[in-house]
């Protein structure tokens, strides 16, 4: 994974192009219903703890897990603190969360890793909110990723978009998850992915 670099400011408007010109740097609010009730979360790729507001409301335990430089700089730069913030991925692979959430990031991580980490996510919860472009920085199909690791169920995938008007997630269609597969291009798509535990 990359490390975005640069102040905060530079590294908020990289998460979120417009930044720099007002666009707020708020949590993107899942149009998808959350399994619940959530006791413990889990914010994969947390960057600057943008999602924190929100997971702080939906469950009673957030962790935050993202490489050591961005870690320390959430740890200044994050609007709401949280019970865990790590970097340490092999201490958080064998703890339990009710959910794992994981927004914008791995569309962001070469493809090894990515099914790595899926592999591990399937082990330590049983629902992943997912919210991605579905071709990769490495030009690969996200989703084709998660059906090829055999260890997820996907029923519906929301095509998504930024609303300039709300800041929030627009929803643009909804299809089945392996109709979205063939969708292709740099769609946005938001989905729940239930583990075969």
């Amino acid at each position: 994974m990359a490390v975005a670099t640069g102040d905060e400011d530079d590294i908020r408007e990289r998460i979120l192009t417009g930044y720099k010109d007002g666009k707020p740097f708020t949590p993107y609010v899942p149009t998808l219903r959350l399994p619940a009730p959530i006791d413990r979360v889990l914010d994969f790729g947390c960057g600057l703890g943008r999602n924190f507001p929100f997971l702080r409301r939906a469950a009673r335990t957030v962790a935050g897990f993202d490489l050591p430089p961005m870690i320390e700089r959430c740890r200044t730069a994050a609007s709401e603190p949280i019970d865990l913030l790590t970097s340490d991925w092999d201490c958080l692979k064998v703890m339990s969360f009710d959910v794992i959430v994981a927004s914008l990031v791995l569309q962001h991580v070469e493809p090894s890793p990515v099914r790595e980490f899926l592999d591990d996510f399937a082990r330590m919860a049983p629902a992943v909110y997912l919210l991605t472009r579905i071709r990769t920085d490495f030009d690969e199909n996200i989703l084709d990723i998660v059906a090829q690791t055999g260890r997820y169920d996907a029923d519906e995938c929301v095509e998504v978009d930024h609303d300039p008007v709300t800041h929030q997630l627009r929803v643009l269609g909804r299809m089945p998850f392996d109709e979205a597969r063939t969708g292709g291009g740099d769609r946005h798509y938001e989905l729940l992915l239930k583990s075969r535990r």
